[in-house]
């Protein structure tokens, strides 16, 4: 066992080196070019097109399961979750306070990538034959270039990572509850495969309602919390934003380095963090966002700008300022529980308020992994197949309570670099129908107005 873990260390190694991360920053450089800046220019309607869904004045605009509010709000429960806590913590610890601003970056950059996927994933989804709407990679590398088995291989690769995801997060709930609340494993494990469960059961659309009520939820209660923290120690928040500014250019050589040990690490780790958490270019967006209601594959595209901006220059900047202006990082503590521990320094009942963040989080990040199984057996098999799987996703969520394998985060790693590659080659081999999509958008946008 200790073999093989040592064996795909070094194999995400080699993935997720510089190639990949290098990679993802080019793609999302080529589309904003490609897009004419789509996330500066079409951000104003992007607001725009959210106020509409979230007041239903665009649910009977095109066809689809979700409206497009609620397929926001699942793919943010995927991409919103304790990685944006703990994560962040480390890639501060890790690349000093400048990684924060290359994290930033990468979101700006990876908001044209997202937004590229939701295109492509729109304009080649189906109708399953429980009447629902199901799209992502899988369909885009099948239709549109044509490459069936790939596109099979990259459904099974996204199967069995939403299955070692639903692992790692259950066992992320039940330590918060046994810490915090002081709930036995298994007791965490049973009540939240039920609660699964009853999701679960209404299919997609039932999925959808309680998300659009989560996530905002989840997301205030956070927000609510670390504003407190960051109001209390207002008095360090210009050093703070000046650190941020100055590490993230710091040029100090170290064994005669060219390029500046403190720029390297800053670029390597803030560009990682930002681009693991917003998700752009791994391909759970098309998938999501596939089930939306619109008229146009561009319309729904501009959420994926909000959705990045939510999770990464919102919520992960949150947690960037939190620490940096707590101190807590001056601490001989694990990055891992900085976050927790400027919570926990304000006041015992603040504790509460990091762990339910943190339940919540993860629990969110669950649901829409279940979501993921059930279009990926859909395409592999059929809808009836996939109706069987949520016994099974219940039955892991008690599982990963009860244990925590160091191996299954390795397998995570492996099999999410093999996903990006097919869907970022598909994405610029794609290119020209995202391109033509959204001139055409815009052309209808400027005739409506």
């Amino acid at each position: 066992m200790k073999n093989l873990e040592l064996i795909l260390e070094k194999i995400s190694g080699l993935i997720w080196g510089n190639f990949l991360i290098l990679g993802l920053l080019g793609i999302g450089l080529f589309f904003t070019i490609l897009t004419k800046g789509i996330q500066f220019r079409g951000f104003p309607l992007a607001i725009k097109e959210l106020i509409a869904s979230i007041q239903g004045k665009n649910h009977e605009r095109g066809e689809g399961t979700l409206s497009s509010f609620q397929a926001l709000c699942t793919a943010l429960s995927s991409c919103v979750g304790n990685g944006n806590i703990v994560g962040v913590g480390t890639a501060i610890a890790s690349g000093g306070p400048g990684a924060v601003f290359w994290m930033w970056i990468a979101g700006v950059v990876g908001m044209a990538t997202k937004y590229a996927e939701i295109v492509l994933g729109i304009i080649y989804r189906e109708k399953s034959e429980d009447g629902t709407y199901v799209g992502g990679p899988m369909y885009y590398l099948a239709k549109g270039l044509k490459l069936k088995k790939i596109a099979f291989l990259f459904a099974l690769l996204m199967f069995l990572q939403i299955c070692g995801g639903a692992l790692i997060q259950s066992n992320a709930v039940s330590i918060v509850m046994k810490d915090v609340f002081d709930i036995k494993p298994l007791t965490a494990g049973i009540s939240m495969s039920i609660v699964i469960f009853l999701i679960v059961a209404g299919g997609v659309r039932r999925l959808g309602k309680v998300a659009e009520k989560l996530i905002p939820f989840m997301t205030m209660i956070y927000f609510f919390g670390g504003l407190v923290i960051i109001f209390l120690h207002i008095n360090h928040l210009p050093h703070v934003i000046m650190s941020i500014l100055e590490s993230a250019f710091r040029t100090e050589a170290v064994g005669g380095g060219i390029l500046g040990y403190g720029i390297k690490r800053a670029v390597r780790y803030g560009v990682a963090r930002g681009l693991y958490s917003n998700e752009a270019g791994e391909g759970s967006a098309p998938v999501l966002h596939s089930a939306a209601i619109t008229d146009h594959p561009a319309r729904q595209g501009l959420f994926g700008l909000l959705e990045v901006f939510i999770d990464t220059v919102i919520i992960c900047s949150l947690t960037s300022f939190i620490v940096l202006t707590s101190g807590v990082i001056e601490q001989d503590i694990s990055p891992a529980v900085y976050v927790i521990t400027a919570f926990g320094n304000i006041h015992p009942i603040f504790r509460y308020i990091i762990g339910i963040s943190m339940v919540l989080f993860a629990f969110s990040t669950v649901l829409s992994q279940w979501y993921f199984g059930n279009v990926t057996l859909t395409y592999m098999f059929n809808s009836r197949v996939a109706n069987l799987f949520k016994y099974v996703f219940c039955c892991l969520a008690i599982v990963g309570s009860l244990s925590s394998l160091k191996i299954v985060w390795d397998f995570q790693d492996v099999i999410l670099g093999f996903m990006v590659i097919p869907n970022i080659v598909a994405l610029l081999l794609l290119s020209k129908q995202i391109k033509t999509a959204t001139d055409e958008f815009f052309i209808k946008v400027r005739k409506e107005q």
